[in-house]
């Protein structure tokens, strides 16, 4: 399953007027023989944090993001950190 972040706008009132920047999506795919999927997981200080998924494979952290940068994740919930 694919991951979607939507981004918090946090920009100054004349930043209004340019082109806003897009939300983040992860998409599933296949490279060779081999089946990539993304998950996330919450860490306890709020980080996102992206995980690239290959079948037969540890996780690997593909990105992180701040607290305050994301507003709201779907996709597949790897689970907590704690």
């Amino acid at each position: 399953m694919s991951v979607f972040i939507k981004l918090v706008e946090n920009r100054p009132p004349k930043e209004y007027a340019k082109a806003r920047t897009p939300d983040i999506s992860y998409d599933d795919a296949v490279e060779g023989n081999s089946e990539i999927s993304y998950q996330y997981d919450v860490l306890p200080s709020g980080a996102l944090r992206i995980l690239r998924v290959t079948r037969g494979q540890e996780a690997v952290i593909h990105s992180v993001y701040a607290p305050g940068l994301w507003f709201r994740v779907e996709g597949l919930c790897r689970g907590t950190t704690e």
